[in-house]
């Protein structure tokens, strides 16, 4: 159950950072599904507005993360999270080359 503030706030950084099923997150904190979907539609616009509030939003465009105002303040430490996406490969060869990630094929590792 999400008795005190600390809880909330800990049940949605949770959610933010790991992005779980919300069975599965609710049963983490003692809440069925819809509880658990009710708490975060209430408090993912309460954690924005605070980050936004304290500049500390989580920067879009590459080009403008030297002026970020975590990297001003100097910062230690920076983390780029993205995901990898298939992209349409060009079917001239030579164009090909150019954008060959090195990978050879998506199945897993055999051993």
């Amino acid at each position: 159950m999400l008795r005190t503030l600390e809880d909330k706030f800990l049940f949605i950084l949770v959610y933010q950072k790991t992005n779980p099923l919300q069975t599965l997150h609710a049963w983490q904190f003692g809440l069925s599904q819809p509880q658990a979907n009710y708490w975060m539609h209430q408090l993912r616009p309460v954690l924005q507005h605070a980050l936004a509030a304290l500049g500390l939003t989580p920067e879009r465009d590459a080009s403008r993360l030297p002026l970020h105002p975590l990297i001003q303040e100097g910062a230690p430490a920076l983390a780029i999270d993205g995901t990898e996406r298939r992209r349409q490969r060009p079917t001239d060869a030579r164009l090909q080359k150019e954008h060959y990630s090195g990978k050879k094929k998506n199945d897993p590792p055999k051993g």
